[in-house]
């Protein structure tokens, strides 16, 4: 431009394809003008270039004036071997240079199908991939070191479990044990209440049979070696507190069949009733930490 100046832009424009792009002995091709859509204008260096189809064969090119050909590959959305790409390039074009030049290329039809069947067949191993992923077994071996030792962890885990259960079926009995004691200073009915009694001897008697074989394989597993000492405590807490209720239960109900006052009974149980509630206490919080295993 005058005084020097340069400038850059971009022209953009659509065309018909049916206006430009034929069929001519089995090939097609483009039928379009060479130079620059703007009259009056030289270009220093002029680059025409034409991006066919992928899969484009036989590609040939027809200009009515000499330019350097040179041929380059462009990939886009979804192309697997590339758009073939023929570059056109005119030094020094004017207006006169604004010619028709043709490009032959072969190019099948069915090559319009394979983006869409890449599609297809990507989303179709993506689904098998995830049918596999969700039915196969992607475990470790099982004769691995750590495999056998994630078993004998689960098994740890589920003796604990198994101990703790029957922890809270015992402190459940207890406070039946409790309960039987109040009801008896409401009715005084000393049998009912040595038949509560009974009943818990014999449910806790099943309950520490049920415990032993648990017990029995947390202190042979090597895994359990830093809970054991826990459980043990545990199980130590919650049979001195069966002592201390049996105590107190019998205490209560001899004193009613004796006929004592209830500050007697009071005075005779309150030794016995602190250490029945330490050790309940005890036993909780046992229980808590066994648990956060």
């Amino acid at each position: 431009m005058f005084g020097g100046w340069k400038t850059s832009f971009t022209i953009g424009y659509g065309l018909p394809l049916k206006d430009y792009l034929f069929r001519a002995e089995r090939k097609r091709f483009l039928n379009i003008s060479f130079g620059c859509p703007i009259e009056e204008v030289v270009v220093e260096n002029l680059v025409v270039k034409v991006v066919l189809p992928e899969g484009s064969k036989d590609i040939s090119v027809s200009v009515p004036f000499p330019v350097k050909e040179s041929r380059e590959t462009k990939f886009s959305h979804l192309d697997m071997i590339g758009r073939p790409v023929v570059v056109l390039e005119k030094t020094n074009a004017v207006h006169e240079h604004n010619q028709y030049f043709q490009v032959y290329y072969r190019f099948n039809n069915l090559s319009l199908l394979r983006e869409p069947m890449m599609l297809i067949s990507g989303f179709f191993f993506l689904f098998v991939v995830c049918i596999i992923y969700m039915h196969a077994d992607l475990t470790i071996s099982k004769s691995s070191p750590s495999y056998l030792a994630k078993l004998q962890w689960d098994e740890v885990q589920t003796a604990l479990q198994q101990i703790q259960s029957i922890m809270n079926r015992c402190l459940g009995i207890h406070d039946k044990l409790e309960a039987s004691l109040r009801e008896l200073s409401r009715t005084g009915d000393v049998q009912a209440c040595k038949a509560a009694r009974k009943s818990a001897d014999n449910m806790l008697k099943e309950l520490s049979k049920d415990l032993k074989p648990s017990l029995s394989f947390l202190q042979s597993s090597p895994l359990s070696a830093s809970l054991y000492s826990k459980v043990e405590d545990l199980v130590a807490k919650e049979k001195e507190l069966q002592e201390k209720l049996i105590v107190k239960h019998t205490t209560v109900t001899d004193s009613y069949e004796k006929k004592s006052g209830g500050r007697d009974i009071e005075n005779r149980i309150a030794p016995i009733q602190q250490r029945i509630t330490a050790l309940r206490q005890d036993v909780d919080d046992l229980l808590e930490i066994i648990d956060e295993i």
